[in-house]
């Protein structure tokens, strides 16, 4: 196991870090550069770590001015966006240089659907990103070839991202976010890893919200959803035309032969250039676009058995035409509709088409007419669904615009309420007369169920939202399967820890094996980025999710003493979080030590940051509730409470619960990213904010000791638990990245608090990208 980090890897760090401080020197001056380089030594130090030496050193940065505390702030937040930079290519490098993961697939029946979502989890600036891609790949051809070390090159670059804010500066439209995802997923290389994954039959497919999820979001209509579709089918088409244009590239030479084959060989080139000719003219999505789509599919097959006959042999590219049709069957990318239940309610009741999601509907009705629908959207997801009088709504709006419910119903279970009743729920609508037929005949006898991470684990907190989401999987995969159904679990996790995230194994390690033959997760914001960046990082994200199928040995059935022992933790440690979240004080603590108020400022997504109406826990939302404790380095979420519950019991109790790790893999997984999570954890900054804000000194100091000492308690838990001194015993070379990372975030927490105190809110955005780069996620 590697314990250490790479030395290939410490030494891009220190060139491309060494490259942007003479961008720096040149941009800023001698002078500025100096300050810059003594705070990046000073933070490394003990000293400059303790809360003592962070008030002084935000003492001394208050007096700068505004501009200087943006440059410093621009500084840090750069130097940990190369750092990314330089894991990113050192990933690609050493996959590159590896053999592939070779996985020997004895069932193809599974595959894999990545929802690609835009919620406000991405804070960086679009245009940078550019930039910060080219240095990616300036860095990857270093590793590569180490003697051409393209200095100058890289400067230029590091000196092009230098003059853009990494933050946003303007608030992103929804069609500002799809053109972001659709540059990443629909990047031509990435087109072919979906054909390669067909090929092998292992398929992949990307499914988005952007566009589709009305949820929450006013800005969210049958124009955006038709703009989202669009967007993705101009990238498609551009793609096909290529192909097309390339095929005919290559056939040109043959008809100069005199041979009897030319007539053939002429007939054969301009069946390419009507294919070509006909995927121009459905550039422009438009009602019965999908009878366009078909007819253009079968010319196509025609075209490639006119192919076969002609030359003798199969063309490679007319392969991937005819393939890319199998994996976007509308080339389109599908959306996922999203809406309220209440609010599906209540389109039924008004006799008049007049909300945004009935609209919806009726422009997919237009766009589809007598075809599947599911072409362009592949379900209609029903958010707060309590009951099973909910999902019979959901079905009866679709049959009222489409005809027909051939539109699957997916039942998003996210409360605690939903998730402990969801069993009865689903046996509930399963009772129906009607519903077991329109399943089997409309859905391909596939009930599809989403698991919500993020409300459930801010309402519940992280380890009780894991149980409650594994006991609903492991009694619904029951229920359906002996209801004759396919079970298909739609994973609604984020990034972070707090919100479901953590490494493939740690995610998937406790699934059902239904949940790994169709893994259906949400991917979300800087997680897109990473892996959709380069085609090798998402090949190797599949083969990993491939992996773990293959090698899963079955839903182990735990002993009765190792769930008590889960069943206890969970109950405890939710009990706990939900007191800690209704002390009025503690709300007072959002409000003034987090930078939760100034959320609509930060423009981080198009949907609103927070619900309407006052503070108050309902009215918070999942993400940006993460985003302020990641931003204050609490992370508080994923662990109150793990370590009192710990303290409390006795050494038979805590035996037990050491059994149930050996056991369980949810109880394993668990350990292992709290493990990662309090390793990040810097309490003397959660601590420095406590004490900048307007709390009184006696809720200052309470809030900072019960901190300290849950923290203390749950660091022992761990050690305790896993019988390692190592907080990350699984994967010692984090710890050392951790502890070289955390350091240069302190300046970014500093000028936040400035930023927060002075409302200057240009300052406060590239403090948010900033500390956002270093942790990694936003929220």
């Amino acid at each position: 196991m590697q314990k250490e980090l790479s030395p290939i890897f410490t030494h891009l760090v220190d060139w491309s870090v060494s490259i942007l401080g003479q961008v720096i020197e040149l941009k800023l001056g001698k002078a500025a550069f100096n300050r810059i380089e003594k705070i990046r030594r000073y933070v490394k130090t003990a000293d400059g770590g303790s809360l003592q030496g962070l008030l002084k050193l935000k003492k001394d940065l208050s007096k700068l001015s505004a501009e200087e505390q943006y440059d410093i702030a621009h500084a840090f937040g750069l130097m940990l966006e190369i750092i990314n930079s330089c894991e990113a290519a050192y990933r690609v490098f050493r996959l590159r240089q590896s053999e592939p993961l070779e996985v020997e697939v004895e069932d193809h029946s599974g595959r894999i659907i990545h929802v690609l979502t835009a919620h406000p989890t991405e804070s960086r600036n679009p245009e940078i990103i550019v930039y910060l891609k080219k240095i990616q790949n300036l860095l990857e051809k270093h590793l590569e070839k180490p003697e051409s070390k393209d200095t100058q090159e890289l400067f230029e670059s590091i000196c092009l991202a230098w003059v853009l804010p990494l933050s946003k500066q303007r608030k992103p439209s929804v069609m500002d976010e799809a053109e972001y995802i659709y540059s990443l997923s629909l990047h031509p290389d990435i087109i072919d890893l979906y054909l390669e994954q067909k090929q092998k039959a292992q398929s992949f497919y990307i499914r988005t919200w952007v566009g589709g999820d009305k949820d929450g979001h006013p800005g969210v209509n049958e124009i955006t959803m038709h703009g989202s579709l669009q967007l993705s089918r101009k990238h498609l088409q551009h793609w096909f035309d290529q192909k097309c244009r390339k095929l005919i590239a290559e056939l040109q030479p043959a008809l100069k032969s005199s041979t009897s084959e030319r007539k053939h060989l002429i007939k054969l080139v301009k069946g390419v250039r009507l294919v070509q000719a006909r995927a121009r003219a459905i550039k422009i999505l438009k009602n019965g676009d999908a009878k366009k789509i078909r007819t253009l599919q079968e010319l196509l097959l025609e075209v490639s058995e006119s192919y076969d006959w002609t030359v003798g042999s199969r063309s490679e590219i007319l392969n991937q035409l005819n393939d890319l049709f199998k994996v976007f069957p509308g080339l389109v990318v599908p959306l996922e509709l999203r809406e309220d239940s209440a609010l599906v309610h209540e389109a039924l009741k008004t006799q008049r088409s007049d909300t945004n999601i009935e609209r919806m509907l009726k422009k997919l009705s237009q766009l589809s007419l007598e075809h599947d629908p599911r072409f362009y959207v592949r379900g209609f997801v029903l958010s707060q669904c309590e009951s099973a009088a909910d999902i019979q709504a959901g079905i009866d709006l679709t049959r009222k615009y489409l005809g027909k419910a051939s539109l699957p119903v997916v039942p998003l279970f996210e409360s605690a309420h939903s998730l402990e009743n969801c069993v009865s729920i689903i046996e509930e609508l399963l009772s129906k007369k009607a519903i077991l037929p329109l399943i089997k005949r409309q859905w391909s006898s596939q009930l599809e169920v989403m698991l919500g991470y993020s409300d459930s684990a801010k309402e519940n907190g992280s380890f009780p939202s894991r149980f409650l989401i594994q006991s609903a999987v492991l009694d619904l995969e029951k229920l359906i399967s002996k209801k004759g159904l396919t079970p298909i679990f739609f994973h609604g996790s984020g990034g972070s820890v707090e919100r479901g995230g953590g490494s493939i194994q740690e995610q998937t390690e406790w699934w059902p094996q239904s949940a790994l033959t169709t893994v259906k997760m949400t991917i979300q914001g800087e997680v897109i980025y990473r892996n959709y960046t380069a085609k090798e990082l998402l090949s190797r994200h599949l083969q990993l999710l491939t992996q773990t199928r293959e090698e899963h040995k079955g839903n182990v059935r735990l002993r009765k003493d190792s769930v008590k022992a889960m069943e206890d933790l969970a109950t405890y440690v939710r009990h706990s979080y939900q007191d800690i979240l209704s002390e009025p004080e503690f709300l007072d603590l959002i409000e003034h030590a987090t930078p939760y108020m100034f959320m609509k400022d930060l423009r981080l997504g198009s949907r609103p940051s927070k619900r309407q109406g006052n503070l108050q826990l309902k009215n918070l939302r999942a993400i940006p509730w993460v985003l302020c404790w990641t931003q204050t380095r609490a992370l508080f979420p994923s662990w109150w409470g793990v370590g009192h519950y710990w303290s409390t019991l006795s050494r038979a109790q805590k035996a037990q619960l050491k059994r149930a790790f050996k056991d369980s893999a949810l109880l394993r997984s668990y350990i292992k990213v709290l493990g990662f999570t309090l390793e990040k954890i810097e309490l003397d900054i959660f601590s420095l904010y406590l004490h900048s804000s307007k709390l009184s000194k006696q809720v200052v100091d309470e809030f900072d000791l019960r901190f300290r000492q849950e923290f203390e308690l749950c660091k022992k838990c761990v050690r305790e638990i896993s019988g390692e001194r190592s907080l990350l015993w699984y994967r010692p070379w984090l710890e050392t990245s951790i502890a070289l990372r955390s350091p240069l975030i302190h300046p970014l927490n500093i000028l936040q608090l400035i930023a927060l105190e002075t409302k200057n809110i240009h300052l406060l955005r590239e403090t948010v990208t900033g500390v956002a780069s270093g942790m990694l996620t936003t929220g």
